[in-house]
């Protein structure tokens, strides 16, 4: 879809603003009435910011998604396995409750993938109920009444279930994906050249490399996600470089799979040891690690971690991330990072 953003007018506004509304959000004196507002911008940001999604007031593809994936709730449907895998907050709920009863859904992410479906048959049979892998009236009953018998209301959280093991000590051999960040024209070049940098530096090491979208810079969140998951690499790298308005933004951060309630464990460490090797080898200030739901991290089956080096728009930092000297810098601290975890994992 394209952005949707403050000043346009349309249906597609409506939708945004009644999905909005429909989630608690207030619209103010402007209501749903197609025009995208500063109360429906305001009210984007909210959303944005409690999904960890970039909050920015735009309704791109990430933010769209996560919109309506928003609006399902526990019971407003049938949930099972089919292609396109069914995606939603009554996804991410039914996951969470498989996790706490210790039947493994694979990541809680809230897409109804293989994994998912295991864990669900896993709890049919354990209550004897039909084995069909369809969460049903007889399935979400019996997961009610656990609930309601709990005496804290809380069940037990299984740790790490991200694929993070990334199965090998050695870059040598190691399938990963790189992928060249969506941006403005100066930040799409400087990624694509870090990547390019980074995609020799893992081959000399005897690891295969993908390029996402090298050639398409125009290819969409999920589509790019899509031939990632197809080519089934061990570990996937989105690079991307900051740029705010002011200028005064800097700084090296890295950023794993989270989405409030669960979080990737392993790809947090990761970025630990990225972000540490960026700031001793770039001497940029140390912007520590955060946990977001973005789409490159939150769609990816393998361990997914976004970099970014440095800030394009920085008066002083913003001239050595595009300077060769710096794109080289840069690629030599993501794969000291890398490394890193693979020997300490």
């Amino acid at each position: 879809m394209r952005p949707v953003s403050r000043g346009d007018r349309g249906k597609e506004v409506v939708d945004i603003q009644t999905r909005l509304r429909a989630l608690g959000y207030s619209l103010g004196r402007e209501g749903a009435d197609g025009h995208f507002g500063p109360q429906t911008e305001r009210a984007t940001r909210e959303f944005q910011q409690r999904r960890l999604i970039l909050s920015d007031g735009v309704v791109g593809e990430n933010t769209w998604t996560e919109l309506v994936e928003a609006g399902y709730a526990e019971g407003d449907r049938l949930l099972y396995l089919r292609l396109p895998y069914m995606r939603g907050d009554d996804v991410l709920s039914l996951q969470r409750r498989l996790s706490e009863l210790g039947f493994d859904p694979g990541p809680e992410d809230g897409i109804f993938g293989p994994v998912t479906e295991v864990a669900l048959v896993d709890l049919q049979r354990n209550a004897g109920l039909n084995l069909d892998g369809i969460v049903g009236e007889a399935t979400l009953a019996h997961l009610r009444r656990i609930r309601k018998a709990e005496p804290d209301g809380q069940g037990r959280k299984i740790p790490d279930r991200m694929n993070g093991y990334v199965g090998t000590a050695s870059l040598e051999g190691l399938k990963v994906s790189l992928d060249p960040a969506h941006g403005g024209v100066v930040e799409q070049d400087v990624n694509l050249r870090v990547v390019r940098a980074l995609a020799a530096l893992f081959e000399a090491e005897g690891a295969s490399v993908l390029t996402v979208a090298a050639a398409d810079r125009d290819m969409g969140l999920y589509a790019r996600a899509a031939s990632v998951n197809a080519w089934a690499p061990n570990l996937h790298l989105c690079v991307h470089h900051g740029w705010h308005p002011g200028g005064v933004a800097r700084g090296a951060a890295t950023y794993y799979f989270a989405n409030g309630a669960f979080f990737s464990e392993s790809g947090k460490r990761l970025a630990g040891y990225v972000v540490e090797s960026l700031v001793a080898r770039l001497g940029v200030t140390d912007l520590h690690t955060h946990g977001r739901n973005y789409a490159c991290l939150r769609e990816i089956d393998c361990l997914a971690l976004m970099i970014e080096p440095g800030h394009l728009s920085h008066t002083e930092e913003g001239i050595l991330p595009a300077s060769p000297a710096g794109i080289e810098a840069a690629a030599e601290a993501i794969l000291a990072g890398v490394r890193a975890y693979l020997e300490r994992r």
